[in-house]
């Protein structure tokens, strides 16, 4: 017990520390943007892109309430408190605890309309406990949002939790509510676009509609054919708005020189709306 009391005043110390750089910083600390996304990734700029991209293509309003699914350590949150109003409302979940007590602690405190939530979900990189993702139901009523967003998470669904996020997401959308999502796509022409960017160095093992590129652990990264994905918007009772289009975040065109990302060559964006 001494032991245990220890490492929570420990951890306590850190916490404070953290939060008061900040407080200058305005960004989470190193230790935590790193689990979410490469640390060469601007945080901010990516972000605050992201939400640009809401406003301009996806109708986003200052009393939206928004969804962010997989919300992380905030990085579209933080933005989003310049835009939404009192009488917006914003709700974000993720499955890892630690990320959501320092969105708590450095967001929810100082904006009460930005609420975040510890889903329990398991996951094969880093969360063994909880409801496997395909069974998973978000934990909001029907039709309760505007808009949902979902960046880099099918990324790390396989199929039948991807299917039943798509389904949660057309139920607690409102009608006529946007959904905007990032995917690893491709489908027969991929490779003859992207001459050199092998679908089969990215993800090896060949899964029929999706590939994997580490079958012992395969939400590390998952790429889905377009064939089996399309019919899955419709139904969820999400209709797709074309075009479908690379991903302004996960764009190798940030990448820096000394780095391999050749994946991110697939990563499309996706718009959607419940009908």
């Amino acid at each position: 017990m001494t032991t245990l009391n220890w490492r929570d005043r420990a951890k306590t110390v850190r916490d404070r520390g953290e939060d008061a750089v900040t407080k200058v910083t305005h960004m989470p600390p190193r230790r935590i943007r790193g689990d979410i996304s490469p640390l060469w990734l601007d945080y901010k700029k990516t972000g605050q892109d992201q939400v640009d991209f809401l406003r301009e293509l996806c109708g986003l309003q200052h009393d939206h309430h928004v969804l962010d699914i997989g919300c992380g350590v905030g990085r579209l949150a933080q933005p989003l408190t310049t835009v939404l109003s009192k009488r917006g409302q914003y709700d974000g979940f993720d499955v890892m605890p630690y990320m959501i007590d320092w969105c708590r602690r450095n967001i929810t405190s100082a904006h009460p309309n930005f609420r975040f939530t510890h889903a329990d979900v398991q996951t094969s990189i880093g969360h063994d406990t909880g409801i496997d993702a395909a069974d998973y139901v978000f934990p909001y009523d029907d039709a309760t949002f505007d808009l949902a967003y979902a960046g880099s998470l099918f990324t790390h669904l396989t199929p039948a939790a991807a299917s039943n996020y798509m389904t949660q997401v057309a139920r607690v959308l409102k009608p006529g509510g946007v959904f905007v999502s990032t995917w690893n796509m491709y489908n027969s022409e991929s490779e003859k676009i992207l001459p050199g960017r092998s679908l089969r160095q990215a993800w090896p093992h060949d899964q029929g509609e999706h590939k994997l590129k580490d079958e012992e652990h395969p939400e590390s990264n998952v790429a889905f054919d377009e064939v089996w994905l399309r019919p899955q918007y419709a139904k969820s009772g999400l209709r797709i708005v074309e075009p479908v289009r690379p991903d302004a975040t996960y764009s190798p065109l940030r990448v820096p020189r000394n780095i391999a990302a050749s994946h991110l060559w697939y990563t499309t964006t996706i718009i959607a709306v419940v009908p």
